[in-house]
This record gives structure tokens, C-alpha cells and sequence, in this order.
């Protein structure tokens, strides 16, 4: 997941005679949610034997190289009130690699939280941000009866969210220690799933779909101890074969249509009768003029700024954009990923923390094209 105030670029790929040192510095666009056409992908009964097609990974399919900010955190996730310069805030931020993943079950967190304070007729709720974590916590207020205002300087398909893959997994975050702080947080891991699993269709742009991991890939027991999906197992032949696949684990869980879901929640949150307000929000002084008698923060990477959280921090992260192959299946192998998107397959990619700015060359995309040509040969 991308931060939404930090987004690096987007740019066309150079064509196929371009050299690696080309300068990054020529034209990025960010990407339009229009014309998606949904993901097909076939259903096939159990026990039956299926080769999965190889993706077609040649110069001729490379669209554009994509760069953003993930917004992380030492310490992981904030999620707590806290009364600031005479305002009741509450922080829902630091979700890292994971915005996507978490962001319906924290908007449920934070509509707790918001209760605690108001009620639907005794004021408005303000929530600043306009990517998907912003946008999941208006559209839980207001679908609870507030009024409510987004305030961000960009939203839906112009924020870095809508750049996610995204795999319905808890991954790129810190995990709190074992305790009550852990069980909290499996909590939202459950709450964002049984949500998702509300939505699971093509208006959202939600599916499932098998994931294959490597057997070498380093495995992460603590995605998978809420129980919200269950633990990946060996694969099988029933699996189906998939190219360069040589043996290792395969678990199903949702994938998320980022551009399609983003769209659809801003949608809803329009048509719920909330306020979308274009602003930046930069100081003390933007938040505390706003009507309003809660304020939601989800500015992300805005917050080390405007809160003082020094433990905010960026990690940029690498795509490459192929024209969109209908595979049915996602290979997972850490940072190192393929998703298929209905606008794009989507390879990736890097975890690069401290890095804010676009690559000087397109050489690291270009390595990228080629650990995949590499598996998949």
C-alpha cells in the first residue's frame, strides 16, 4: 500500500531500444481509473488438474514503471484518541504495506473510538486524508449517521492508494509485542476481512485467488495467527502447475482491484451525503479551523509532520506495469510479486525505508522485469 501524500511517479516504459541510464526525470502521470474492465478468472471443481499459463513478460507488454511512498512506522499501526491544541483526535495511521488489508476493519475501529466522544447528532467528524484508509473511515461514519468532511489535498484515483496491488494480506507492518496491543490488532486483521468479504464481488473489485509462494520464500506465521485466512499448505499437483513453480506453499485470500475499490469508496462516500473539501493540511492552525467536533487523522506520512510522530517513515517501493493478463493466480515471493490486475499485471518490486524520491535511472525497473523473466523461464 502507498501513502497518500507521497507519491513518487508514474512513468511510460522506454521503448525497446532505451537505454538502462535513461533519466527518470522525463514526464510521470499518475494513473486513471477509467475503463477498467473486470478480472476474469475461471472457477474450476476440486480435484481437477489445471497448468496455469505463464505470463507473457516481453518489451512489447511493458506499460509504465511506478513509483510510491509506503507510509510506515516503527512500532506499527496508531490507533488511539488523543486530545490535541483543544481537539479530540483520533489516529488511525501506520498501516505501512497494508492500507488496503486494514483499512475497513480500523474505519470500524475508529467509528468506536469517534462514539466515545460524540454521537451522530451532537456534531460533524472531520477526516483528514483522502486516500483508502481516509475514505473507509468517512464511509463508516456517515454510513453510522454523522456528518462528515474530507479534507485532503488529493483523493481516490490521484492518491499513491490507488497504486497498491493489492494482496489481502497483513504484510509490511510491525506487529505489536504478545498481549493485549497484539490481540487488537489480529482483531482489525478480522474485522478488515469479514468486511471485505462483505464487498467480495465486481462492483468492489474483489476476488479470490490463489497465491503461490516458493519454498525458500521466508515464511511469516504472525499474517496468518488471527484466522482470518487460513495458513498456506504444500502444494499439490491439484494445485495446478504453474511456470517456474517448483514446489512450496499456496494459500487463497482475497485481491483487491485497488482502482475499481478506491473509485467505489469514494463513491459511496459522495453519495452518503459527505463533504469532499480539497485543502492541505499543514500546521495546527488548518486542523483546529475546521468545523468540527472530531477529527480522524489519516494523513500518513503527513502525521510525522503535523503530529510530531518521528517514528513515521517512508519506504519506497518499485513497479512495472504489463498490459493486463487474465492469469487467475498470484505469485508471491516476499517484496518479489505478480499480481493481475484488470489494468495491469503488476510486478514488483522493492522495500527500499528512508527513500522518498524516484530512481536517478530506469535500471532498477528494468531488474525487476528480469527476476521475473528468470522465474518464469
Amino acid at each position: 500500500m502507498w501513502s497518500i501524500a507521497a507519491v513518487c511517479a508514474t512513468k511510460p516504459a522506454p521503448q525497446r531500444n532505451a537505454t538502462a541510464k535513461r533519466s527518470a526525470s522525463a514526464l510521470w502521470v499518475l494513473l486513471s481509473i477509467a475503463d477498467r474492465s473486470w478480472l476474469r478468472h475461471r472457477v474450476l471443481p476440486s480435484g481437477v488438474n489445471v497448468t496455469h499459463i505463464a505470463p507473457d513478460l516481453s518489451d512489447s507488454k511493458i506499460m509504465r514503471f511506478v513509483c510510491g511512498i509506503r507510509p510506515c512506522r516503527s512500532g506499527g499501526l496508531r490507533l488511539e484518541p488523543e486530545r490535541v491544541a483543544g481537539i479530540d483526535v483520533v489516529h488511525n495511521y501506520g498501516h505501512g504495506g497494508c492500507g488496503v488489508t486494514l483499512a475497513l476493519g480500523c474505519a470500524q475501529a475508529v467509528l468506536d473510538s469517534v462514539r466515545d466522544k460524540v454521537g451522530p447528532d451532537q456534531g460533524r467528524v472531520a477526516v483528514l486524508g483522502g486516500g483508502v484508509t481516509g475514505l473507509a473511515s468517512a464511509r463508516a461514519l456517515l454510513r453510522a449517521g454523522f456528518q462528515v468532511s474530507v479534507h485532503a489535498s488529493s483523493f481516490a484515483g490521484d492518491t499513491t492508494s490507488n497504486i497498491a496491488g493489492a494482496l489481502w494480506l497483513p504484510t509490511g507492518i510491525d506487529f505489536p509485542d504478545p498481549g493485549p496491543q497484539r490481540d487488537a490488532f489480529n482483531g482489525y486483521i478480522r474485522r478488515s476481512h469479514d468486511a471485505m468479504g462483505e464487498l467480495k464481488g465486481e462492483k468492489w473489485g474483489i476476488s479470490s485467488l490463489p497465491v503461490f509462494e516458493p519454498e525458500f520464500t521466508e515464511f511469516h506465521s504472525e499474517y496468518f495467527e488471527s484466522g482470518a485466512i487460513n495458513q498456506p499448505r504444500p502444494w499439490t499437483s491439484e494445485d495446478g502447475d504453474v511456470p517456474g513453480f517448483r514446489g512450496g506453499r499456496v494459500f487463497t485470500t482475497y485481491f483487491i482491484d485497488t482502482p475499481r475499490f478506491i473509485a467505489e469508496l469514494y463513491r459511496e462516500v459522495v453519495e452518503l451525503g459527505g463533504t469532499v473539501v480539497p485543502a492541505t493540511i499543514s500546521s495546527l492552525a488548518d486542523v483546529t479551523a475546521i468545523d468540527a467536533s472530531v477529527v480522524v487523522n489519516s494523513l500518513a506520512m503527513g502525521s510525522r509532520s503535523l503530529f510530531g510522530d518521528d517514528q513515521v517513515f517512508p519506504a519506497r517501493g518499485l513497479l512495472v506495469h504489463m498490459q493486463p493478463q487474465d492469469l487467475g493466480y498470484i505469485y508471491h515471493d516476499g517484496y518479489r510479486y505478480m499480481f493481475p490486475r484488470s489494468d495491469a499485471l503488476i510486478l514488483g518490486g522493492t522495500y527500499e525505508p528512508g527513500v522518498n524520491e524516484p530512481p536517478e535511472t530506469d535500471e532498477p525497473f528494468l531488474e525487476i522485469i528480469e527476476r521475473h523473466r528468470a522465474r518464469f523461464a
